[in-house]
């Protein structure tokens, strides 16, 4: 039953850390090296990719796009699945991220401001997979510092991965503050991949290409690794309106493959879950929103196991 259990793994990795027991282990590395074409070089490289910890930016210099309902969502589904431990950052002074996952947000526990400061990050516990680093409006300054200040959110978390009392962290989901400066640099910096949601509106297109030059020159200077992981047309009218079908076409002819499958609807049910502090699949888990996530999740999980998206380039006018 094992043996046919990680056969259907897309990914030998997953099987080797997932499933298998160690007197398992020859013969799985060996089915995978034979049946996948694999050298053994290579199975470990997958191996080596699986186990380490993936940070996820959600960025859009533009607000009203819906950055802290992804975050917020994705985090807690990514910590649903067995043997996940996730951590979630809200790194925008607005706190609206802290706001969604506490309660009381005066009680903040774990303040993202401590990393910019170089001092010792203590995630809060939120669930048995899920810790949390929040903020509120003392974050602001940060953003007039000296330009060094980007480095030191990326320094911290990785800091905080060694941290031995603390379990390894499989993901990292950072809020990203609507606007250009210090702060979004350094999530970007910081990150592995940015997911970037869209709304289909008139003006969902014009800072596109701002935004994604701002990647590029991250990637050429500071973190040559980034890739964007994906756009998420987000808040999408359920009324199936011609200007959202214009603009949903208008996206997917200029940036191709970037653009998920996957769509987030605009919903009562979504705007409502945070508010008593819960994510849509555990608000309204039978609900169609709860779905769609879901399939983001998966549809963003994929790719970072696929590891073949890469960024768009642009034309200079």
């Amino acid at each position: 039953m094992w043996f046919y259990t990680i056969s259907q793994y897309t990914n030998p990795a997953i099987a080797y850390l997932k499933i298998c027991t160690k007197p398992q282990l020859h013969i799985v590395r060996h089915y995978f090296c034979v049946h996948h074409n694999l050298t053994l070089t290579h199975f470990n490289d997958e191996l080596s990719q699986e186990n380490k910890m993936i940070k996820l930016a959600i960025a859009n210099q533009k607000g009203g796009v819906g950055k802290t309902t992804i975050a917020f969502n994705l985090a807690q589904i990514l910590a649903e699945r067995r043997g996940t431990k996730v951590l979630a950052i809200d790194n925008d002074p607005q706190g609206n991220l802290t706001s969604s996952f506490l309660e009381n947000p005066a009680e903040l526990k774990g303040n993202i401001l401590n990393a910019y400061e170089e001092k010792v990050l203590e995630p809060e516990r939120i669930s048995k997979r899920l810790d949390f680093l929040g903020s509120n409006i003392s974050l602001a300054p940060v953003a007039e510092r000296d330009f060094q200040i980007i480095f030191r959110l990326k320094e911290s978390i990785e800091k905080l991965q060694n941290t031995p009392s603390l379990k390894t962290y499989d993901y990292v989901v950072i809020d990203s503050l609507p606007s250009f400066g210090h702060l979004h640099l350094a999530a970007l910096n910081a990150a592995d991949y940015v997911v970037v949601p869209v709304k289909p509106s008139p003006y969902s297109l014009a800072g596109m290409k701002d935004l994604f030059d701002t990647i590029q020159r991250v990637k050429k200077y500071f973190n040559p690794n980034i890739q964007v992981l994906g756009i998420i047309i987000n808040q999408v009218d359920g009324r199936k309106l011609v200007m959202e079908r214009e603009m949903e076409e208008a996206l997917r002819e200029n940036y191709g493959d970037l653009v998920l499958k996957s769509k987030i609807s605009k919903r009562i049910k979504v705007e409502e879950s945070p508010s008593f502090q819960k994510a849509i699949t555990e608000y309204n888990a039978q609900g169609p929103a709860a779905k769609e996530f879901k399939e983001l999740a998966q549809e963003l999980l994929k790719r970072i196991h696929m590891k073949k998206y890469e960024l768009p380039t642009f034309s200079k006018n």
